[in-house]
């Protein structure tokens, strides 16, 4: 007898927006934990982090050659505006909040 097995992709968390300034940047390289604060315009701030955005994984090496390391890195400096687009993959107990990751960036001038 032969098993056929159905592979059913997994839905990701859906895709959600927030517009504002990059106000803090952690980075704890040991632990894999790279965590941009985002404030809104209503003065909210989001702990997004980059991880997989398909998993929420952590990434194994995050350098200034990762895209979205680099371009809200210049956010920071340069007090730019953001859209970032994340998915929350639900709580992180170790690190007492969210895991909202980052899919996507746009600068805003």
């Amino acid at each position: 007898m032969t098993r056929k097995f159905v592979v059913h992709p997994v839905a990701l968390p859906a895709l959600i927006w927030v517009d504002g300034t990059v106000q803090q940047i952690l980075v704890q390289p040991g632990e894999r934990f790279y965590i941009f604060a985002i404030r809104d315009a209503g003065g909210n701030y989001l702990m997004l982090r980059i991880a997989d955005p398909h998993t929420g994984a952590p990434l194994s090496d995050v350098t200034e050659d990762n895209l979205i390391y680099d371009l809200l890195k210049e956010a920071y400096f340069r007090n730019l505006m953001v859209e970032v687009g994340y998915r929350d993959f639900g709580p992180d107990p170790q690190a007492g909040i969210n895991k909202l990751v980052i899919d996507r960036v746009s600068l805003i001038q």
